[in-house]
């Protein structure tokens, strides 16, 4: 009930400010909501303890970010140890985290947290050419300066080189000082990531599919813990890629949350399945294996699901 009421209030939080939103209900899923408003696409991973998210489910975040030019994000209430504080961001596996009140803060008062959490304590990043203009200017040497703020010349040479994050008191006292602000905000929404690309099939068919979407010549990038198995894509045409054997009740709820996410990532969807016949769930066609390997290039498989997706619009409307 508590992870339900988290997720209802980060889909608040941003319906409130003009996001479009789409909610996954997959157990185990790298994202629980994708959310679009203007130029700005986020993929967020909600849980109460952000101990919890594997780094398997991190990776796929990162992965799907990269891929479509994304933020990846994680929200929750705690670590395994203490409270996630309103105002301070955290961070699993390369992925910031924080708390709903901070969320809010960030997309609804538009103020952006500068402190964050690493290795038991609050850090800051400074902007190291104004510290040293600011110590100059106020006739400081470096080891007059680290005397005072109780750290080492070696810090306050890292401060001014931006090597080196500086402790929340050490920063509240050279903002005293010198009485100016010094902390830089964190682009919590505009943040990009480094991904691995390179994941390799789980099974003969996924194989199968990967190495025929490439022939076709698109790239595929393969996703563990999504609705769907990899995503593709032909210069900007991009397309949800789910494979399984055959059609159950499971390809039809991971079909459905498809159509839904594809409607704010403004992408396509398809559903190939070793043993089916060609029909459309929500959005998504399913089409048999056999037909993927009777197309004969990009835009053919394009102009398919294309077509597909208009036969179902004109029953539904006809």
């Amino acid at each position: 009930m508590e992870r339900e009421r988290l997720i209802r209030t980060v889909e608040a939080i941003l319906r409130s400010t003009g996001y479009k939103t789409a909610r996954m209900e997959l157990r185990g899923s790298c994202f629980e909501i994708v959310a679009s408003r203007l130029f700005l696409l986020l993929f967020i991973k909600v849980t109460t303890n952000i101990d919890t998210v594997t780094e398997e489910q991190a990776e796929d975040l990162k992965r799907l970010a990269a891929f479509f030019k994304a933020s990846p994000l994680i929200v929750g209430l705690r670590t395994k140890n203490a409270e996630l504080e309103e105002g301070v961001v955290y961070e699993r596996f390369g992925v910031y985290a924080l708390s709903p009140e901070t969320l809010y803060d960030i997309v609804v008062e538009n103020e952006l947290p500068a402190i964050f959490a690493e290795r038991g304590g609050f850090y800051v990043r400074i902007n190291g050419e104004i510290l040293r203009q600011l110590r100059e200017k106020h006739g400081y040497s470096v080891n007059e300066l680290a005397r005072i703020l109780g750290v080492s010349r070696k810090s306050i040479l890292n401060y001014e080189r931006g090597d080196q994050a500086v402790s929340l008191d050490v920063a509240l006292r050279l903002e005293e000082l010198f009485d100016e602000a010094l902390a830089e905000p964190l682009d919590i929404l505009n943040s990009r990531v480094e991904a691995n690309l390179e994941i390799v099939p789980e099974t003969p068919l996924e194989k199968e599919v990967f190495e025929r979407l490439k022939h076709l010549g698109l790239g595929v990038v393969k996703v563990k813990r999504a609705p769907f198995n990899a995503v593709s894509k032909e210069e900007e045409f991009k397309i949800l890629t789910g494979i399984g054997e055959r059609k159950t009740r499971s390809t039809v709820k991971r079909a459905e949350m498809v159509t839904e996410v594809s409607r704010i990532v403004n992408s396509d969807g398809v559903f190939i399945l070793q043993h089916t016949r060609t029909e459309v769930v929500g959005e998504v066609p399913l089409i048999p294996k056999k037909r993927l390997e009777e197309v004969k290039d990009a835009d053919e498989l394009i102009d398919l699901i294309e077509g597909l997706k208009k036969e179902i619009k004109k029953k539904l409307f006809s």
